[in-house]
């Protein structure tokens, strides 16, 4: 595990685009996050997480892998809930340790500013949650409108159990996405809401394909296969707008993870592990 971290520390400071690098880093944390959720949870390191989520979104956005950016994601989403839990035990702890001072002549209280970013872990809790969720449900929404043009367009229906199970009725197939796990009510009514909307749009682009291809029935239309495919995505994307912006929801997404990021990274300047404590001693 060690090498992979070196690995990653290397591809953040080097100037060119590796591409094997960068495979080998994403296939090692794909390789984890095909396991039992609880499994990934506890082996799975942000660093290498964090990582792997931005390579998909940089330097380009790549559509295809929307799925594994969404298990990556969900990983994210875990460490901030990690963070918040670890956060209020501080607060507690806090509290107790100053009505009740201990004869420990090494206990350190939090300083008040800390005591502050701590709380706002917190009291950002449902905030930042809704902030992930609205995320998940665009990027499903993108995918879905991606693969309507895309060659594996064959993949639309097993996708679409993925992001709503259940929307074909008789097939009780569970989904492969981790985001699943643990949603709210009021999470499930928002992926619900979503469904919908992306139903009556499946609707109207089934509707749209079928009057096309009347059309140029009437119209002896001949192409060869590459130029009817390259007609058939102009036309479609003319009559048809993406559910979002990419470049929001890539903004949006930054903000999530930098979000998440300073919360782990705090705590691990607040809380040091015994293995930092001693570098430090070394280092002095």
């Amino acid at each position: 595990m060690q090498d992979f971290y070196q690995m990653v520390t290397a591809m953040g400071i080097c100037s060119e685009y590796n591409a094997e690098g960068h495979r080998a880093i994403y296939d090692h944390l794909s390789s984890i996050l095909g396991k039992e959720p609880a499994s990934a949870d506890a082996q799975s390191p942000p660093t290498l997480t964090f990582y792997a989520t931005r390579n998909i979104l940089r330097p380009y956005f790549i559509l295809g892998q929307i799925p594994d950016l969404l298990n990556c994601l969900a990983m994210v989403d875990t460490f901030r809930k990690y963070a918040v839990d670890a956060s209020s035990v501080a607060l507690s702890w806090q509290e107790y340790y100053v009505k009740e001072p201990s004869s420990d002549s090494d206990m350190t209280l939090l300083t008040k500013r800390e005591l502050k970013k701590l709380q706002d872990h917190v009291t950002n809790d449902e905030h930042d949650r809704l902030h992930y969720i609205l995320v998940t449900k665009n990027l499903c929404l993108l995918h879905v409108y991606y693969l309507a043009t895309a060659p594996e367009s064959c993949m639309l229906a097993e996708r679409l159990n993925d992001y709503f199970p259940g929307c074909f009725p008789g097939h009780d197939i569970p989904s492969k996405l981790l985001f699943q796990h643990g949603l709210s009510d009021s999470e499930k009514q928002i992926m619900e809401e979503a469904y919908q909307g992306c139903k009556e749009w499946i609707l109207d682009v089934t509707q749209w394909e079928e009057e096309r291809e009347e059309e140029q029935k009437q119209f002896l239309v001949t192409l060869t296969a590459e130029q009817a495919d390259a007609a058939f995505e102009q036309a479609f994307r003319e009559k048809f707008p993406p559910p979002c912006s990419q470049e929001e929801l890539i903004s949006c997404l930054d903000e999530y993870l930098n979000t998440v990021e300073k919360m782990i990274r705090r705590l691990e300047d607040y809380f040091p592990s015994a293995m930092v404590l001693e570098r430090l001693k070394r280092a002095v």
